[in-house]
């Protein structure tokens, strides 16, 4: 389960959406703040704008934890420098470190669920937009 977890941060900081079929049930759902629906959908939604807005952005794993033997707490790191639009507004040059944790639940080698806690205001404050 570690590994694809670590699949999964891999297409985050590379960019490279068409895998996450590779790491996601077909009907996996995430969850977090701002949305809520299929994984692979919003996923590749967001991963396309965040690099957008950051296009140098990245993601480190700061903690990988098991809750039981098919769930996962990953505690991360995301950093990146706002050289795009982000949500309409103009590149701020401005650099933001955001911490999160993920709750991943697993089956058949697969995510099925994700729940992604962050504040998401961190973002305005920090590119003060």
């Amino acid at each position: 389960m570690v590994e694809v977890i670590k699949q999964y941060v891999l297409i985050w900081n590379e960019k490279s959406i068409s895998d996450l079929k590779n790491v996601f049930q077909a009907n996996a759902r995430y969850w977090d703040a701002l949305q809520e629906g299929n994984a692979i959908e919003l996923l590749e939604n967001s991963i396309s704008t965040t690099h957008i807005a950051f296009p140098d952005v990245s993601f480190e794993i700061i903690s990988l934890n098991y809750a039981s033997e098919n769930k996962i707490f990953m505690e991360w790191l995301m950093m990146g420098t706002n050289n795009g639009t982000f949500f309409g507004a103009a590149p701020t040059g401005k650099r933001i470190e955001i911490k999160g944790l993920d709750y991943f639940v697993c089956e058949n080698g697969k995510i099925s669920e994700i729940k992604s806690f962050y504040d998401s205001s961190l973002f305005h404050h920090q590119l003060e937009i």
